[in-house]
Parts: C-alpha cells; structure tokens; sequence
C-alpha cells in the first residue's frame, strides 16, 4: 500500500530514529517523514502524528515515552499492557494510544535488557525465562509486527494491508559434518577403542565401513536435503562449524579433504555461512580465523553467521562480527524455548545501546529450533507432537507479513540416534506448510 506518515516531533534522538525505521518501514512497510518544524509538518500530506507533549486539534497523538529520549542504559520499570488483545509495553495515560510504539520496539528489537547485568545459564546466555516477552505471556507473539498491522488498519482503514510479504528461510546448523569421517586420526583410533571395549561391534561395523568408502556417513543426509528443499521450492542455509577440536567444538578436522569435497558441494547449490565456534566467544581474532578457513574451502566469500550454542555477548558479538565484514547474522533465538527474542519477525538493523548508533549488521531472527523440541533438557517431545507445535508458527508469522525461520541439524535427518527418529519426515511435512 502506498501510504505515507509524517510525524512531528520537538525532540530527536538516534533511539527514535532507529525504532521509527523499524516499526513503521521494516513492519509496516510505509514511507514516512519526520518533521521538526511546525510549519512544514502542517504542509506535510500523509497521515499525520504529532509525537510530542504539545496538544494539536485534530492530529493523532502519541505521548513519548522517556526511554525513547535516554542516553544511559538503566533498570527500567515497565509494564505490560494490552492494546486491540495485544500485549504493549510502555505505556502511557496520554494520548490517542495508551502505550508508546517507537519506545516500545526500542526497547524489544534492541534487546535492552540483555545490556543490563543478568544471571546466565550454564553457557553464560542471557535465558529466556528472564526476558520481559517471557514474563509477560508473549514470547509466543510478534508484537511489533502486530502492532503495525493493527495501527496501518487505525490510521489507513481496516483495507490497510502490509507490503512486507511473508517469507520462509530454513537453515541447518552443520555442528557435526560426518559421524565418523574426517575426525583424524587420533580421534578415529580412539572411537575405535571405545567401540572395542564397549563390546559394540555394530557401530564398529558401521564406523570402519564408512571410513572404507564402503557406505555413507550417517551424518551426510545432504543430498536428500537439497531433494527436499528442491521440491518444496525452499532456500536454504548452512552455518558451517569450522574450528579447533574442544569440549564443545566437535566437528570435523578444518583440514579433511573429505569435509572439503563435501562442502564446496554444498556451497555450489546452497548458501553457506559461519558457525563461530564456542570457544570462539567474542573472541575477534579466532572467529576471524575460522572464516578465513571456510571461506578458503569453499572458494567464496561468507557474509552470515550463527554463534555456536547461541552463545554471545551483546554488543560484542556483533561488533566482531561487523568489523570483519559480516552482514547477516541469524542468532536471535533461544535454544530453550521457541518464540520471538526480539518481539519480531521481520529482519531489522542491529542498534548497539552502549554506541547509541545503527550499525550495518541485519539481524535475523528465528522462531524455533530443532532440538527445542526433541532434546531431552528442553521440551522432550516425540516427533509428531513437534510437528504439529511447529506448523502453529505458520500463521502467526504469516498473518503479519514476517519472515519464519526455523533451525536444524544435518544430524536430525540422519535418525542415527533414536530421539531423531521420525524427524525426516518432521523436516519434509514442516517445509512444505511453510513455504510461501
């Protein structure tokens, strides 16, 4: 819809700037204009805001927030509310809304409070009990893109229909490239020992076939991802873990030629992007490395990027990530809950609070993941149970024109293990709802 806002406003600030951009053009998909001056604004044509204390006769009026003005990073008392059966947050007595929009989704898209000192879990992630959408009942809900659509109905008539159209991505976290190749040999030698001395001689079997060529490695379920994307007519995107062996870095040797050859197979009919490693953790340096790495396999420049388990520091993470030319980056999520971190389901700019600036980083939140449902410290459910709790986030995303993004592993598919039986099938049923 060709609709234009101008808004009046007798302060500025870069928080109001960003937040506007994000509620009226990421959202709602509007053009809009600020206006500063009296005269100018009463010129203005559009729908009109007057975004101020001043009273105006006849023109919309939203009460600031104080937030949206700040400068410092403090514990803010807030509230939730309820606007038209939507959850709101900072709310105000004045005004032709009783909560402030902008200051709202500063303070949600931000992640504001995850700027404020907070006890982690046991991989230092902010937890997402502890957020403000979790506390009040709605982290199941994209607020900020339902209230653009709720206002655009306000403010343009219930015709009013958003221009973002929704969207579906899916991605495949690739923490463990092969079950069995590509381990090198000190690893190898011990699997092997381990198989021998646990008298398990099938899984032997199945190790010293795959590292013979004899049969596939149960983690390479690639080609029949890219069939099932393929005939779903679904993009897709892999986060390549490519670092150092550790606790919590498991995954192939950078150096096989095995995960080489497989790799720039991947690369040459999907999208591939960086896992930054767990040890890698706002560590500039050593996730630097780790890109040069993949980017050196699959001979093509990587721009996107996931933090291993989801582990990060804000801002830090992210300006890492921007000083080394990254563009995208897809860890806005919880591994413990599905739902919306950021209140949002559309792409947005990254705001750094502490900088009080924009950066060039797109933030691209997703909804759920795999193991959210099937891990055994998380939700714990059977596959069929899953997929229908998963096709739920279908309409919520598409009613408001956002883009959903899931997460999986490549070892899911392979239903090596028996709490990912079922789930190829979960992926192929899943995809198919979501595609556009």
């Amino acid at each position: 819809m060709d609709a234009v806002v101008a808004i009046y406003t007798t302060q500025d600030s870069p928080r109001f700037r960003w937040a506007t951009k994000v509620l009226l053009s990421t959202a709602m998909g509007v053009s809009y204009v600020v206006y500063k001056e009296w005269e100018a604004f009463d010129q203005a044509e559009g729908f009109k805001i007057n975004y101020s204390a001043n009273q105006m006769e006849g023109v919309f009026q939203i009460l600031p927030h104080q937030l949206i003005w700040e400068q410092d990073i403090v514990e803010q008392e807030l509230s939730a509310g309820q606007w038209k059966g939507i959850p709101t947050v900072c709310q105000r007595q004045v005004g032709d809304l009783p909560f402030d929009p902008m200051a709202a989704t500063f303070f949600l898209v931000s992640r504001y409070e995850e700027y404020l000192p907070f006890i982690g879990d046991a991989h230092g992630r902010f937890p997402a009990k502890e957020s403000f959408a979790y506390k009040n009942n709605f982290l199941g809900r994209p607020v900020v893109n339902q209230w653009a659509l709720a206002l655009g109905k306000l403010w343009f008539g219930e015709s009013f229909d958003l221009s973002p159209r929704y969207q579906y991505l899916t991605t495949v976290d690739i923490d463990n490239l092969f079950a069995f190749k590509g381990k090198g040999a000190f690893r190898t030698l011990g699997a092997v020992a381990k198989d021998i001395m646990a008298f398990n001689f099938k899984m032997l079997r199945m190790r010293l076939g795959t590292l013979r060529n004899k049969r596939r490695d149960p983690y390479d379920t690639f080609g029949m991802q890219r069939d099932w994307n393929k005939s779903a007519g679904v993009n897709i995107l892999y986060f390549m873990l490519f670092a150092k062996f550790g606790p919590k870095d498991r995954n192939v040797s950078p150096n096989s030629s095995d995960a080489a050859i497989t790799l720039r197979e991947i690369a040459d009919w999907a999208m591939v992007g960086i896992h930054p490693s767990y040890a890698s953790n706002s560590d500039l340096e050593v996730v630097g490395k780790e890109r040069k790495m993949l980017q050196d396999v699959v001979r093509r420049p990587v721009m996107q990027s996931r933090q291993h388990y989801l582990r990060l520091r804000t801002p830090h993470t992210f300006r890492n990530l921007i000083e080394l030319g990254l563009k995208d980056e897809h860890s806005m999520g919880y591994t413990e809950l599905p739902g919306f971190r950021a209140s949002i389901a559309s792409a947005y700019t990254f705001y750094d609070v502490e900088q009080e600036m924009e950066l060039p980083l797109n933030m691209h939140p997703f909804v759920f993941m795999d193991v959210t449902y099937y891990g055994d410290t998380y939700l714990n459910v059977g596959a069929e149970e899953a997929l229908a709790a998963m096709k739920q986030w279908v309409p919520v995303v598409k009613d408001v024109g956002g883009t959903l993004i899931s997460v999986w592993h490549n070892r899911t598919f392979s239903e090596f293990e028996p709490q990912w039986k079922g789930w190829a099938e979960v992926y192929k049923s899943f995809i198919d709802a979501a595609k556009p």
